[in-house]
């Protein structure tokens, strides 16, 4: 063999190795650096290009709000005439219907008109539309986006919904303001819009299959293996929470906020100023959004009491609710069969958000599997407890 024109691939010692790694790592540094700030520039340019379609003067600086997992939030400023103002944007999920976005702005609009003054009411734009559509995309494939405008509420972000630490007189104004809502929105129409995603009793006979499947996906992961584990008492309880349809017709359809919690109410001095993230709005029984607010605001996430229904914060809300609605002598407090399915539309309730651990596990990429495992660990454990204590659940709920 005539090497004379061949380059020789000689072994490279650890010390070279070592030296290109550590090169390496700084590469990795730099593109994470750059694509950082790409990503910035490109979701500040976004947003900035959407509120050209709106008469609010000059915008001076994007914020970008956390917290939340599927739209991305931002707080704005702008100038016009001299003066300041500040308004939260919402740029809204990859793949979401514009029927969805429309039943949640006409809600929103009705549900202020009807009473419902802390709500963040919408800016229209320059022609009157609630949001703005846009494309996103590169290379021959795009996608619709959606951006909408809100009134920036005041108040302090106090909780995140798995830290519903409130106190006393925050669960109680907090019920107070879900009463408000259901009171408001009680006579809207939607005028055939509609969420895809089906309603509650709708939705839980179509889980059993689908969580089946998920767990013969090959994937070696604790998550996977954890879920596999709790499957079938999961079934169990999707099986013997679904009410039957007689049951169900004697429970008033309301407009549903369907993400009551304590990361989307704003505080000052102990009580619930403003309410906002109306995005997974959509009708359906008045108890199951009842008791999605239950699962979510009185359920305890501190070490050693995790999953456990919190009974004298779950009392406080509770009596709070049926209070407000007394007094405002509208929509009907909850009736003695709502009472008496109560703790089983609870139970139904963290199956909802069980679907939601799972749902997003199953479909995400590059998660948090030790976040994902917490908050499926939780639902599970508030799973179990409720089962042992629907009794209880129930009798609380007759004494009020």
């Amino acid at each position: 063999m005539n090497t004379s024109k061949m380059r020789r691939l000689e072994e490279q010692n650890v010390n070279h190795t070592f030296d290109l790694f550590a090169h390496s790592i700084e590469l990795k540094k730099i593109a994470a650096s750059i694509f950082e700030s790409l990503e910035t520039d490109l979701i500040r340019n976004q947003v900035v290009d959407a509120l050209k379609g709106y008469d609010l003067g000059v915008v001076t600086d994007v914020y970008e709000i956390f917290g939340g997992y599927t739209n991305r939030s931002f707080g704005i400023l702008t100038e016009k005439d001299g003066t300041q103002h500040e308004y939260f944007v919402r740029k809204y999920k990859y793949g979401i219907a514009e029927t969805e976005i429309l039943l949640e702005h006409t809600m929103i609009d009705y549900s202020i008109a009807h009473g419902l003054d802390i709500a963040a009411g919408l800016i229209r734009t320059k022609d009157g539309k609630t949001f703005v559509k846009k494309t996103e995309g590169a290379f021959g494939k795009t996608t619709d986006i959606y951006f909408a405008v809100y009134q920036f509420l005041q108040g302090d972000d106090l909780y995140t919904w798995d830290n519903p630490t409130l106190n006393d007189e925050e669960y109680a104004s907090a019920a107070e303001v879900l009463a408000m809502f259901h009171n408001a929105a009680r006579d809207f129409n939607p005028y055939g819009l509609e969420r895809v995603e089906p309603r509650i009793m709708e939705l839980l006979p179509t889980l059993p299959e689908k969580y089946k499947a998920l767990a013969q996906r090959d994937i070696d992961s604790k998550f996977h293996r954890y879920y596999q584990q709790k499957l079938d008492s999961i079934i169990e309880v999707i099986n013997n929470s679904q009410l039957p349809k007689d049951v169900l017709e004697k429970m008033p359809l309301t407009p549903c906020h369907n993400d009551f919690h304590p990361g989307n109410l704003k505080y000052i001095d102990n009580k619930v100023v403003g309410i906002f993230d109306f995005d997974w709005s959509k009708i359906d029984c008045r108890l199951f959004d009842v008791s999605l607010a239950i699962t979510y605001c009185c359920s305890s996430w501190i070490d050693g009491q995790d999953g456990v229904l919190l009974l004298d914060k779950y009392s406080i809300f509770l009596k709070s609710y049926q209070q407000k609605l007394i007094q405002l002598a509208g929509l009907e407090p909850l009736n003695a069969v709502e009472i008496e399915h109560l703790p089983m539309m609870i139970a139904a309730a963290n199956i909802y958000l069980i679907n939601w651990d799972v749902t997003a596990y199953y479909s995400g990429t590059n998660l948090n599997e030790y976040e994902y495992i917490a908050y499926l660990q939780h639902n599970i454990r508030l799973m179990n407890w409720i089962e042992t204590h629907k009794k209880e659940i129930e009798n609380i709920a007759k004494s009020l």
